[in-house]
């Protein structure tokens, strides 16, 4: 990404009461002196979720499998300036989260909606939309690929994979061999990260996974230089002469300007190994987020094969034996893996203290998310646990960064500790459940389960982190729907990302990609767009970046809304129809804002078909203030409304 670009994407000069702008990171606050969702709304939610959930152990245990729709996510923890934090806006009533109304199966009459557009509940940020990309993907690089990524609107990119990250070697681009066996993964030719910068240079930016799991010459694990050097690549000055020094293993890496001279020279006559590293870049390529390691909770220290690389401990020769040799080694421990994360994060600011690096949690227990000591679902090891005892935060339990200790609290977000830190998903958890294999049981997971996952993190971060959690923020690293659930109609791709991407915005998200690029309705094999597509591209007709996000309400959570208030004064506003067969006549009601008769119209479903890679719009009369629109079944549907004049 060039220099202006990224100022352009960090820029926001005026919202709500309080605003902090500063070159690298976005402080945003209404009304109340800048505290998060997480702290003030989230205090009311989670004690409104626990006081809903009494069923009998029993009961919980039928219903607990149906979770969790995360694959990967990020909560991120500012220094010297608060950022898109969780959330930003007055304390909510009950419909500003659920949307619900009621819980009708089917939309039958008239749907009332109201959008008040002078409570504003965030801002779309910089890098929220963006895309899982893998180094394993074949069509990563095709020279279309700018070209239908720009179109679709999404801003970042997930590097360079999911399981991938931890023996993936960036400068060489060569994997460790898995888990002690032969086996090495699969690259496609031309994605490596030389490759990926010009890319993400004609797109927006990218959130970049390090290698925790596997050192260089494949006999450890990460090694911090290996990831010093990384952003000495990619942030560094030629001119830089500091060392980054040698690792555990005694390889030498030398210099933040060695990389950075690597980054800015063009390739030999000869190619000496790294002229995929000599792309001719001089400027840096400005990556604000690094994460350290995949899903690193996964590496077998809950039993099981373990499903990440990680070479803090060996691996026996037979993999059978796994459970026996690495279940509760203390090298792949949370406490292991919380000093390892302070180190890494010490070492990569020290080449450049504007990014911001975080950690891999997991997220809370599957089932319900209270500590009332009945039995939930362990999302790891699938098996049932009394959660009175382990908790939702308990220091067995989870991999938080901050050492999972109330005695670490003072690393979550303070000096030059903890920055922000990625929660993942459970191994049985990638993505929506449906609950009966129903599709419109997929479509609610945002409004069922949103709360009771932030009610979930909200307890750990009050538990860990104290008052520092105000400073925390979140991304979405992956997330879709499940794989193995089949979805008879594609379409639900496409209402399940749009309404997932505008939820976790309004609730704070910095960062929200879809699983995945080519995979999971997004696009095809020959690059053909899937329905998921145009979700983030009808987010951006709704917004632009940087636009505030408004509260809106349904009273049919068949009929979700959401809503912006747009720097030129108009108001956007996106209504999903989640019933396969009726249409919605919407009553719809705006305050805050005094609007004109005449807009546009978008609209993207079962029977609105995109055009090639664009939803186009077309004239729209009869709006203004109080109207009523017809929304078709299986749609988004999308108002542009100007203000009077």
């Amino acid at each position: 990404m060039k220099a202006g670009q990224d100022e352009a994407l960090d820029a926001r000069c005026q919202f709500g009461v309080k605003t902090v702008c500063n070159q690298w990171f976005v402080s945003v606050s209404s009304i109340q002196p800048v505290v998060p969702i997480l702290l003030n709304n989230l205090a009311s939610w989670s004690a409104r979720m626990n006081r809903s959930i009494s069923r009998s152990s029993e009961d919980r245990k039928r219903k607990s499998g149906r979770l969790v729709w995360f694959a990967a996510v990020i909560i991120l923890v500012a220094s010297a300036a608060f950022g898109q934090v969780l959330n930003q806006h007055e304390e909510p009533k009950a419909a500003d989260f659920s949307q619900t109304g009621s819980t009708k199966q089917e939309i039958r009459g008239a749907v009332k909606v109201t959008v008040q557009a002078d409570k504003p509940r965030g801002f779309l940020p910089p890098r929220g939309l963006g895309v899982f990309s893998s180094v394993g993907d074949n069509q990563l690089m095709d020279p279309i690929m700018p070209q239908i990524l720009q179109s679709s609107r999404v801003t970042t990119l997930r590097y360079p994979g999911g399981a991938y990250a931890d023996n993936y070697h960036w400068s060489t681009y060569k994997p460790t061999k898995w888990q002690g066996t032969d086996q090495l993964g699969y690259y496609a030719s031309q994605n490596d990260f030389g490759n990926f910068v010009h890319l993400v240079d004609q797109i927006g930016t990218a959130v970049i996974t390090v290698n925790y799991g596997s050192s260089l010459d494949g006999t450890g694990g990460g090694t911090l230089q290996e990831a010093a050097a990384w952003v000495a690549y990619a942030m560094g000055d030629p001119a830089n002469t500091k060392p980054i020094g040698k690792d555990s293993t005694g390889h030498d890496w030398q210099t933040i300007g060695y990389w950075a001279g690597l980054r800015a020279s063009q390739p030999l006559a000869s190619d000496d190994g790294l002229n995929f590293l000599r792309i001719g870049l001089p400027n840096p390529v400005l990556i604000k987020y690094w994460e350290v390691g995949n899903e690193a909770y996964k590496n077998g220290y809950y039993g099981g094969q373990g499903t990440e690389e990680d070479l803090h401990a060996a691996y026996p020769k037979d993999p059978k034996d796994n459970e026996k040799q690495r279940r509760k080694n203390a090298n792949l421990s949370p406490d292991a893996y919380g000093n390892n994360l302070l180190q890494y994060i010490k070492t990569m600011k020290a080449v450049d203290g504007r990014i911001k690096v975080g950690a891999s949690l997991d997220i809370p227990l599957a089932g319900d998310w209270n500590t009332s000591g009945d039995w939930v679902q362990d999302p790891i090891t699938t098996k049932w646990v009394e959660a009175k005892g382990t908790g939702l935060g308990g220091p067995q339990k989870n991999f938080d960064g901050s050492r999972l200790g109330p005695e670490r609290s003072q690393d979550c977000g303070q000096g030059d500790r903890f920055r922000f830190s990625p929660l993942v998903h459970g191994r049985n958890n990638r993505g929506l459940r449906l609950e009966g294999h129903r599709q419109q049981g997929t479509l609610l997971k945002t409004q069922d389960e949103l709360p009771k996952i932030m009610a979930g993190l909200l307890d750990l971060f009050q538990k860990y982190c104290g008052q520092n959690m105000q400073n925390m923020q979140l991304l979405v690293t992956e997330f879709g729907i499940t794989p193995w659930i089949k979805v008879n109609d594609e379409i639900v791709s496409a209402l399940l990302a749009a309404d997932a991407y505008a939820t976790l915005v309004e609730d704070g998200a910095a960062n929200i990609d879809w699983a995945e690029l080519h995979k999971n309705g997004f696009l095809n094999d020959e690059n053909k767009p899937g329905p998921a597509y145009f979700a983030p591209q009808l987010i951006r007709q709704m917004a632009n970046l940087n636009d505030k996000i408004v509260t809106a309400a349904s009273s049919n959570a068949l009929l979700a809304v959401h809503a912006s208030l747009r720097n030129d004064g108009s108001v956007g506003v996106m209504f999903i129809n989640k019933d396969p067969k009726n249409n919605a006549t919407v009553k719809v009601t705006v305050t805050g804002a005094s609007l004109a008769a005449k807009g546009t119209r978008f609209d993207f479903g079962k029977s609105n078909p995109a055009s090639q890679y664009a939803v186009a719009g077309v004239p729209a009369d009869g709006l203004g203030n109080s109207f009523t629109v017809i929304v078709p079944s299986y749609t988004i549907t999308d108002l542009v409304i100007p203000k009077a004049q």
